[in-house]
């Protein structure tokens, strides 16, 4: 799964008039102006809007499952990329760029989550509880191998406050 850093690196590479698609998990999501024209073009989803300290900036982004990525994107083109799906965008669909800033602004901020170690980090006693609670909703029956080492690397950059 990538960070938030490598996740808004490759989306700020995104060709014009697509949406980057990255597989985060189980689900797909789409960040920063990928999330505007997925809302825009495809289908209305709640936006999150997260400051993320690693890269010092807010970010926004939509989620949804992976069962339901071809039947959100209809008959556009998609592309497999390194983390996830491009969809190219008719060119009739592509609304004005000046729009972007302005829905920016419409979006509230997410209140922090005390367990997402990419934006709060944890100490003490607030970091082995978030890694109890993770470990009993982590569904280790259902994952495979690399998906429990993946986790367990993230256990322990939790604990290790990186």
């Amino acid at each position: 799964m990538p960070t938030y850093t490598e996740s808004i690196r490759f989306e700020d590479e995104t060709p014009k008039g697509t949406i980057r698609l990255i597989k985060s998990g189980e689900f797909y999501r789409a960040y920063n102006h990928s999330a505007w024209l997925f809302q825009c073009c495809i289908a209305e989803h709640k936006v999150m809007r997260k400051f993320i300290k690693v890269i010092n900036q807010d970010i926004y982004y939509i989620g949804f499952p992976e069962k339901s990525l071809f039947s959100n994107i209809g008959e556009r083109k998609s592309t497999k990329t390194d983390l996830g799906f491009d969809i190219e965008l008719f060119q009739e669909e592509i609304p004005e760029e000046a729009t972007y800033a302005t829905w920016k602004k419409t979006i509230e901020v997410e209140s922090s989550s005390k367990g997402d170690f990419y934006s709060l980090p944890l100490a003490g006693a607030d970091a082995e509880r978030e890694v109890i609670r993770r470990l009993k909703s982590f569904p280790i029956e259902n994952k495979s191998l690399i998906d429990c080492a993946v986790f367990l690397a993230e256990l322990r950059k939790l604990l290790n406050n990186q």
